[in-house]
Order: structure tokens, then sequence, then C-alpha cells
């Protein structure tokens, strides 16, 4: 196995995850779309920062965590 399918073995691995063991409310997962810096998750923009090793590009849609603070949110996989 490539290191590239590795990778992309450990993020669907994450992505699955939080799909099935994260409940979906506004204070847990919600789907983003990356643009610069920054995520739009509905009609908010919040810095991203992702908490493990991943690629993505503007206009991908990720899943994301968003604190209680609102100001950051956390990417945790790809959409």
């Amino acid at each position: 196995m490539s290191k590239s399918d590795r990778f992309l073995s450990m993020q669907r691995a994450i992505t699955n995850y939080v799909k099935k063991n994260l409940p979906v409310d506004k204070n847990q997962v919600q789907v983003g779309i990356i643009r610069g810096d920054s995520v739009i998750i509905g009609n908010k923009t919040y810095r991203q920062n992702a908490i493990a090793d991943m690629f993505y590009d503007d206009g991908d849609r990720v899943y994301c965590l968003v604190p209680d603070s609102g100001t950051e949110a956390a990417v945790v996989g790809k959409a």
C-alpha cells in the first residue's frame, strides 16, 4: 500500500468515525465549505484548523467541529 493510499485510508476512517459516532447538532459535527483560510458553515465564516494531516482545496466540503466560542472550526474530515 502506497503512502498516499495509507493516507486516504486514514482519512476515510476518521470521516466514517465522525459520521457514525458524533451526533449532529449546532455544537457538534457540521458540514462546511473551504474558502482560503476559512470555512463557511451555513451563513457564518470561521477560521479553520485541521486536526489531522489532510489535503483539501478551496470549494471542498469538509466535516467540522465548532466549539461554543464559535471563532474557529476544527476540520475533522472531508465530506
